[in-house]
């Protein structure tokens, strides 16, 4: 077999043990999955795969799926380090990037987003999929809503009305 499975199970916190070596449990579940496909990958192959979709080269699609698939934190990291080193369009790209992937970590970064008019469009919509995908919490997100209500753009302003809407509805 080309994987340690035990070793994999161990590292991504399916499979635990006791101090004394006994075994304590085991589970399974999507996000275990997740973890283990992207050190599957490994770190490089991620970042290659966000510069691969950065490049806009045929099968970019393919990739992009796959880093939504495992929610890549690895992939979310590198876009948004790409984000802070770029500008113009690679910079809108990287933060495409984020949106596509929705991993709950980038919500941190979703203000800087709405402050930078280069992005801003994007930005908002990595709130809509975190929001969409039911990643993070409503209330945690109001100041967020409310800024976007009275943004100067007529696009943040809309997509928050969408917004609105959708988690109205969900209710």
């Amino acid at each position: 077999m080309k994987y340690n499975w035990k070793e994999l199970a161990i590292k991504v916190g399916s499979l635990k043990y006791d101090s004394s070596g006994r075994k304590m449990g085991e589970a399974d579940g999507t996000y275990f999955a997740r973890d283990a496909l992207e050190l599957i990958l490994d770190k490089n192959e991620i970042k290659e795969m966000v510069k691969y979709i950065l490049d806009h080269k045929e099968g970019e699609g393919l990739v992009i799926s796959i880093l939504r698939y495992i929610k890549s934190s690895t992939a979310t990291q590198y876009a948004y380090n790409t984000y802070k080193n770029s500008e113009g369009q690679r910079a809108m790209d990287a933060v495409w990037i984020l949106k596509q992937i929705a991993h709950p970590m980038s919500f941190k970064w979703i203000e800087e987003f709405l402050d930078d008019d280069n992005v801003k469009g994007w930005g908002i919509g990595v709130l809509d999929q975190l929001l969409w995908w039911g990643l993070i919490e409503e209330e945690d997100a109001e100041y967020l809503l409310k800024k976007g209500e009275k943004h100067k753009n007529k696009h943040v302003r809309e997509t928050v009305e969408f917004i609105r809407n959708y988690l109205k509805k969900r209710k």
